[in-house]
C-alpha cells in the first residue's frame, strides 16, 4: 500500500455566496502553499449517568473545529484573494497590469478551501473541503535574504471529504515568489537600509464561539472584531538604528513602507510587485542590551492605528490578474 506523498497534493480556494455553504458556481483558484495544516476536530462528550459499575456508557458528538494554517511565500500572482480575505476590501484599477488596494474593511462572507490528497489516497478520501473559512490572523516575515514568508490562520465551519472536486478545472495565475533581495524599506518616508528582519502580523479577533442549538455542532458564523496590525524590526544598532530607538523612547509617530517586486514591478507578466504601507505606528519603548562582543542589535516592536481616513495599513498588489 503506497503511502501518500506531500508532493502529490493540490490545493484550492473558492469564494461563497452563503457562509459555510459551497460556492453557487464552484469557479476555484489554485493556491500555490508551502503547507496546508487545516483540519477539522470533534471530540466526544461522556456521558455522565451512574450505570451500577465502573464502565462508561456511549459518548456523543462534541462541537466540529476547523481551523490551521496555510503557509507559502509571498508571489504576485495566486495570493491576492487571501490578502482580500484578510484585510476586507479591495479596489481595482487599470486595465492590464492591473493595480489592486486592498484596505481595512468588512471581511467577505467566507472561503471554501479544498485540498486534493493525490492518487495515493484515490476514492472517497482523496478530497476534503473546508467550508465556512476566513482569516483569523496572517504574518508577513522579511528577512535579508530568501524568499517573504507569509503564514494564514484559519478558522473554518466544517470539513467533508469526497471523490471528485468542487471544479475540475481550475483557474491557474501561476506562481513566481519574490525574493527578498528585492525589498526596499521606507521607514518614515526616507530609504532605511539597516533593518535586518521585519515581521508583520495582522489579527482580524475572529469570534469562534458561534454554536447554536440544533446547529449539529458548527459554527454558524465567524463575526470579525477589530483588525490589530502590530509587527517587529530588528535593526542594526548604528546610527539609523539608534534613531529608530529614540523615536520609540520619544513617542514619535511614523511610517513603514516595504516594497517587494520582480522584473520591473509594473505589473505586467513576470513583473509584479506588492507593497506593505503601514501608515501610521509607534514603536515601543526599548533600551538595547549588550549581549556579546560583536555587532549590536536593537529589537523595537510596534503598533499601527487609526489616524484621520488611515486605517493603519495598506497593501497594493501589482499584476497581470484582472480581478480578485
Amino acid at each position: 500500500m503506497e503511502q501518500a506523498k506531500g508532493i502529490e497534493a493540490g490545493f484550492a480556494v473558492f469564494e461563497e455566496n452563503v457562509y459555510g455553504q459551497d460556492p453557487t458556481s464552484p469557479n476555484g483558484q489554485k493556491l500555490y502553499l508551502k503547507t496546508f495544516e487545516i483540519t477539522k476536530t470533534q471530540d466526544k462528550e461522556d456521558d455522565e449517568t451512574l450505570s451500577a459499575g465502573r464502565g462508561v456508557l456511549e459518548p456523543i458528538d462534541g462541537s466540529v473545529d476547523v481551523g490551521g494554517s496555510l503557509t507559502a511565500n509571498l508571489s504576485g500572482q495566486s495570493l491576492g484573494v487571501m490578502i482580500k480575505h484578510l484585510l476586507g476590501s479591495v479596489a481595482t484599477t487599470g486595465s492590464g497590469p492591473y493595480s489592486h488596494v486592498f484596505t481595512i474593511g468588512d471581511l467577505p462572507i467566507g472561503l471554501t478551501l479544498e485540498l486534493d490528497n493525490g492518487p495515493s489516497l484515490a476514492g472517497p478520501n482523496r478530497y476534503v473541503k473546508y467550508n465556512g473559512c476566513r482569516v483569523a490572523s496572517a504574518s508577513f516575515t522579511f528577512a535579508d535574504k530568501g524568499f517573504i514568508e507569509c503564514s494564514f490562520t484559519m478558522m473554518g465551519a466544517d470539513g467533508v471529504k469526497s471523490s471528485t472536486p468542487l471544479d475540475a478545472t481550475l483557474t491557474d495565475y501561476g506562481h513566481k515568489a519574490f525574493a527578498a533581495f528585492s525589498a526596499v524599506l521606507l521607514e518614515g518616508g526616507s530609504a532605511f537600509a539597516s533593518a535586518k528582519t521585519i515581521t508583520l502580523n495582522i489579527d482580524n479577533d475572529l469570534e469562534g464561539d458561534s454554536y447554536v442549538v440544533g446547529g449539529q455542532g458548527k459554527r454558524q458564523s465567524l463575526a470579525e472584531g477589530r483588525c490589530k496590525v502590530t509587527g517587529q524590526l530588528t535593526v542594526l544598532l548604528n546610527t539609523a538604528g539608534q534613531a529608530l530607538v529614540n523615536k520609540g523612547l520619544d513617542g514619535t509617530e511614523t511610517s513603514l513602507k516595504i516594497t517587494v517586486k520582480e522584473g520591473n514591478g509594473l505589473g505586467t507578466e513576470d513583473n509584479a510587485s506588492c507593497e506593505f504601507l503601514v501608515q501610521q505606528l509607534k514603536y515601543s519603548k526599548v533600551v538595547p542590551g549588550v549581549t556579546g562582543p560583536s555587532g549590536r542589535e536593537a529589537s523595537l516592536d510596534f503598533s499601527a492605528y487609526l489616524n484621520a481616513a488611515d486605517l493603519g495599513l495598506q497593501i497594493t498588489l501589482k499584476n497581470a490578474v484582472d480581478s480578485i
